[in-house]
This record gives structure tokens, sequence and C-alpha cells, in this order.
């Protein structure tokens, strides 16, 4: 069933039951994105959360010099939205594409405050996706500042081993910060 990842994934921060489930069910809305696929894109708003069922997404700024530089790479089981553009309704200043063929739910700003209204749960919920995300964001910052480039797909490789196997190298690359023939080295020096 379409829905039963996202009930896993709600399940492990509040309780699930029917009812809600049936609620979720009204609320969330699935789609299907062939690989190329903009889901957000820079200078339009980005009204909607997304939920990766399947397939692997790029979150990704285009540089003054033309180059993609990619900020994150989402994979089935992620929650995904432009922060800024979804809460205070400005223009998205990044863009989320599909790397692959994808299907996610997703669900407006909306209809995410109409859930939140329904009970305190939906309320904590939210609070604690949305505390997951910025501790993430914050070890992604102190990664980049820290971290080299080899350590950064040392951590990669550990914590999500199927992007290395889904994801085109090139955009590994600019997500660990560095060109494409580095991480073909970095890679070669690594015994698995």
């Amino acid at each position: 069933m379409k829905y039963s990842k996202l009930y896993d994934a709600i399940s492990s921060y509040i309780n699930l039951e029917e009812e809600e489930k049936k609620l979720i069910q009204s609320f969330f809305k699935y789609e299907y994105a062939e690989k190329g696929k903009s889901l957000i894109k820079e200078g339009e708003l980005a009204d909607k959360a997304y939920f990766i069922l399947s397939g692997y997404l790029k979150y990704f700024k285009i540089l003054e010099s033309g180059n993609e530089l990619i900020i994150h790479l989402y994979t089935p089981k992620s929650f995904v939205l432009s922060l800024k553009s979804f809460f205070l309704g400005a223009k998205a200043e990044e863009s989320l594409q599909a790397i692959t063929d994808c299907e996610y739910l997703w669900i407006t700003e909306k209809d995410l405050e109409n859930l939140y209204s329904v009970s305190y749960k939906w309320h904590s919920f939210g609070r604690k996706l949305l505390e997951d995300a910025l501790i993430e964001k914050e070890e992604r910052v102190i990664d980049q500042l820290t971290l080299t480039a080899q350590d950064k797909y040392k951590k990669l490789l550990r914590k999500q081993p199927d992007v290395i196997q889904n994801v085109p190298v090139k955009y590994i690359a600019s997500f660990i910060g560095v060109q494409p023939e580095s991480l073909s080295r970095i890679r070669s020096e690594i015994i698995i």
C-alpha cells in the first residue's frame, strides 16, 4: 500500500490510530515523477511538503558559474520541503529534482495546518520532525567545515550506502564539495 511507508515514518514520532491513518490518506496525495522532473523550482512558490516513497532526488542551487551546488540528496522515506518557501510563502531559492524515477506523497501547507488543528498529537509530530531536520542541517554544516572530503564520503558510505549505489558520481561529488575527478580518486583509495 502506498501509505504504509508514511505510516511507519510518522509512527516513529507518534502513535497512529486507524482513524488517523484515514485522515492521512485524505490529506496526502500520491504522485509519480519521471527522472528529471522538478518538484520545486527556484524562483517559484514551494507550498508542498513531500514524503519520498521510492527514488532519489537532489536539492540544489544554481551558482553564478552555472554549476549545480548539491545541498542535499534525498532517499526513500525522506520528508522534503523548502522550509522558507513552505512556511513563509517566499519564493524558493533552491530546486528539487528527481534523479531517478520517483514515487512520493505530498501535502500542501494549508492541509498540513488543517492536520495540525485536528489534535495536539500532530503538533508534536511536526515539532519532532522539524527538530530532526534542524539537527541534520546542523550536522551537515559542521561536517562541511570540519571533515575532509574523504571523511565526508566515508560518512555518506556508512550512513547512506544506497546513495552511493543509486546517485551519479557528479552529484555525490558536489554534495561533499569536490570535483568528480577528486571523488574518483577518493573512492579508489577507500577499501570496502
